[in-house]
């Protein structure tokens, strides 16, 4: 990327005094967003010639579909830097879609019917802000090929496996009157194909998890099974691997889904279901089964597994957010004030080092010190403010968070209502 200081100090001055309606403008979840700046050609470096490099972290998407061509869950995989491993991420297909003027909310998993696969994988990316290398659908044949690598997997179910299926009747032999149109009923039938309890599966078992379903039975009750699939996936992948295998992997971007999940499966892997509350009322007028995501906790997951592959609007300041402590609720915490003030979190590392008395704020323009401190003090806290001495690719500040954070949390404090203009006071 190319330096381009001006610009760089003019937006990130203008992120911090818009504070609140920087906010409000973000387009979070945008289908058709900008590209990210990690990407983009209008990054910040303190030095081109030293800045680091954010590793490869590719994603590709997931969508089982059933027979009746209904997708049934969502995967996104991200691949490891080193080529082999990563992260196995499930969310809701009944996520709420971006809503574009005055349409009614809807399911993000609806658009396959309405657009197919691009349609959905479109969705998914705004839903996310990252951009998929690869997104496919597989049916029950194509998932048992994809897990056939995989040995036995221990999935516990806290309530039964149902999922039902709808027959149609064979025609009757006998006709009483020709002027007689007999309408055939379908037959639906629930079937109980794992009862509550851990079962181990084969690879060929594992595809049912995914795409049984019962009749009207909210998603909800189906996402704590296909969480506790993927856990068992991730306690098996890469065992029997060899060390020197794994240091031979390429970290290029797999050709197809099979191979990529391939590559996942063949190093250690981690698992997240992003958190999700069911919409009601005013919020969800047509009644379906529809869940919102916490827009804070999918950009501190994002930022953490995926940062190649996250978007970031080219009009706003990337951050890069590193927390000593191993608390993800103080992370999303701080993800949320620091968007407060428009600062966009695009990178996030947990960090072994005991964390200082106060946070740190390094920053590639001593401008901001001028109009900045007492901003960010108001949603973080007590910061210290220092020159970046090492330059991250695409990355304008760094945040180190610091004791004094997790302090100023402890007091509960509220959203500033108002944002000082930057002005001089007397």
């Amino acid at each position: 990327m190319t330096a381009i200081p001006s610009r760089q100090r003019n937006r990130l001055l203008a992120a911090l005094l818009c504070g609140i309606g920087a906010a409000a403008l973000l387009p979070l979840g945008a289908v058709y967003g900008a590209r990210s700046l990690l990407t983009s050609s209008t990054g910040s470096r303190v030095d081109d010639t030293t800045a680091l490099k954010i590793p490869a972290t590719p994603a590709a998407l997931l969508a089982s579909v059933n027979d009746v061509n209904q997708v049934t869950s969502l995967t996104v995989f991200v691949l490891d830097p080193s080529g082999a491993g990563g992260t196995v991420i499930s969310l809701p297909v009944g996520s709420r879609a971006e809503q574009v003027g005055g349409e009614l909310p809807r399911r993000v998993g609806d658009s396959f019917a309405i657009a197919g696969l691009e349609g959905l994988a479109l969705e998914v990316e705004g839903l996310l802000d990252v951009t998929f290398g690869i997104a496919e659908t597989m049916n029950e044949e194509q998932l048992t090929a994809a897990f056939a690598g995989l040995g036995d997997v221990q999935v516990t179910f806290d309530v039964p496996l149902i999922n039902t299926s709808v027959e149609m009747p064979p025609p009757p032999t006998t006709v009483r009157s020709s002027a007689t149109t007999i309408a055939l009923e379908p037959i639906v039938r629930d079937n109980e194909v794992y009862p509550a309890g851990t079962a181990t599966l084969s690879a060929a078992e594992l595809p049912i998890v995914l795409l049984a379903q019962r009749l009207n039975e909210p998603e909800s009750v189906r996402l704590p099974r296909i969480k506790s699939m993927w856990e068992g996936v991730a306690a098996t992948a890469g065992v029997g691997t060899p060390e020197t295998t794994l240091a031979g992997v390429s970290p290029e971007m797999p050709g197809d889904l099979a191979a990529f999940m391939d590559r996942v499966f063949s190093g250690r892997m981690q698992v997240w279901q992003m958190g999700y509350a069911a919409l009601t009322g005013e919020d969800n007028p047509a009644g379906v089964d529809l869940y919102a995501l916490d827009v804070y906790e999918v950009r501190m997951i994002m930022a953490s597994v995926a940062p190649s592959s996250l978007s970031v609007s080219s009009e706003l300041i990337s951050v890069q957010l590193d927390s000593p402590f191993n608390d993800a609720n103080i992370t999303r915490s701080a993800v949320e004030r620091l968007s407060y003030v428009g600062l966009s979190v695009a990178l996030i590392r947990e960090i072994a080092t005991p964390p200082d008395a106060k946070t740190i704020f390094f920053y590639s323009d001593g401008a901001i010190v001028e109009v900045a401190q007492r901003q960010l003090e108001e949603v973080i806290g007590p910061t210290s403010f220092q020159p970046i001495t090492q330059a991250v690719e695409g990355i304008a500040a760094r945040v180190v968070l610091g004791q004094s954070f997790v302090d100023f949390l402890a007091q509960n404090p509220p959203f500033p209502t108002t944002i000082p203009s930057g002005e001089d006071e007397s």
